[in-house]
């Protein structure tokens, strides 16, 4: 099961001066981050929302590793198709008027994308996040005959 993901974070306070790799140092206010990545690679969406579920990293690797550490992780939504629909979904999400794209570079290392990195300050409507999904489904550059879209909640994550 290979495909996208969106991951929902909730920060409960501040942080001033995370140090995020090549990106330096960022400020992320208390709020709701979502992140939007792929899993394309061994293991697929089972495996990087496992390595996701652990809070803490010896060797964090992604840019959301850093944040991720701080945050308790609430939800994912997860897409399984062959196609990356990541640029497409990061589009959708940034014509909304819920959430906005914070810390520029952030997860897109490989991709054109602004940042995958969005905020809000309270929690997006669901409904809001569905309609961003479906119309990535409407965009993407193939016929989807068959899509299996889950949600994961997590606890005490």
């Amino acid at each position: 099961m290979k495909g996208t993901y969106l991951l929902i974070l909730r920060l409960d306070h501040d942080i001033a001066g995370l140090p995020v790799g090549r990106l330096g140092v960022l400020h992320f206010p208390a709020g709701y981050y979502l992140y939007v990545g792929s899993a394309f690679g061994s293991g697929g969406l089972p495996a990087r929302l496992a390595y996701h579920a652990r809070r803490e990293k010896t060797r964090p690797h992604w840019h959301i590793d850093h944040l991720r550490a701080h945050g308790h992780l609430e939800e994912a939504w997860c897409v399984v198709c062959s196609e990356r629909l990541e640029r497409l979904w990061v589009d959708a999400l940034s014509a909304t008027s819920v959430v906005r794209p914070v810390a520029p570079g952030f997860g897109a290392s490989d991709s054109p994308c602004k940042s995958h990195l969005f905020f809000s300050a309270t929690r997006p409507p669901p409904r809001v996040l569905t309609d961003a999904l479906l119309q990535c489904i409407e965009r993407a550059p193939v016929c989807v005959k068959r899509l299996n879209i889950e949600m994961c909640t997590f606890d005490n994550a």
